[in-house]
């Protein structure tokens, strides 16, 4: 051990010879020689000394170490912290301040896995489906009685009638549409699935797909 900058000696104690107050660089350590060979005798009589120094050193926990490789009877007391740095095969600590924090008991909880939902993605719309669907809501708002199966058939005509350069709007709609749905959905692929049966063909796509402002916009042209 280094050097002491400091080294008094207090009372004799009962079982054990006069304390020797010791500091190892900014370590105080506290050298105590047992009068006998009762190690736990020895170690009760140093437990004031033990509460002492923790009291006296800023509130560390303290602890009391056997020197082997001295006398049997050659005990010190430090910190807890620096007890530990301290060689194994010399040094044994016999006892500490620091009492083992009781943890509650583990009690295993089920757990609730969440079931998962499937997310439904709807496919792009091609430049058809964005005409019918523009032209539905026009012919309906003028005609208010008029069928679903009625309207189907006058838009596949004038669809089929139609000026290629409107065509060619409503294809640069989709094609678009198609850009950002691939930016949305990288690894989307398309399965066929059922239709409900009981939902009107005009209302599979008007209700689900509202027109955008782009659509209302070039529509507005013709």
């Amino acid at each position: 051990m280094a050097s002491s900058a400091q080294n008094t000696t207090s009372n004799t104690m009962d079982n054990a010879a006069p304390l020797a107050f010791v500091f190892n660089g900014n370590e105080l350590i506290v050298q105590c020689t047992a009068n006998n060979d009762d190690k736990e005798a020895a170690v009760n009589t140093m437990n004031i000394a033990l509460m002492n120094y923790r009291k006296f050193n800023d509130g560390k926990h303290a602890a009391i170490v056997h020197c082997k490789n001295s006398q049997s009877t050659r005990y010190w007391i430090t910190s807890v912290p620096y007890a530990h740095t301290l060689d194994k095969g010399s040094f044994e600590i016999i006892r500490t301040t620091a009492e083992p924090v009781a943890q509650p008991p583990i009690v295993s909880q089920p757990i609730h896995h969440q079931k998962a939902t499937k997310i439904h993605i709807r496919r792009p719309r091609n430049q058809f489906i964005i005409y019918r669907q523009w032209m539905s809501a026009k012919i309906h708002a003028n005609n208010p009685g008029v069928t679903a199966a009625c309207i189907s058939q006058i838009v596949a005509q004038m669809w089929r009638d139609e000026k290629p350069e409107v065509k060619s709007r409503f294809k640069a709609l989709a094609d678009e549409e198609d850009r950002l749905h691939k930016a949305k959905y990288p690894g989307y692929r398309y399965v066929a699935g059922r239709r409900n049966p009981q939902l009107p063909l005009s209302k599979r796509h008007l209700t689900q797909n509202p027109m955008t402002v782009d659509e209302r916009l070039i529509a507005a042209g013709f």
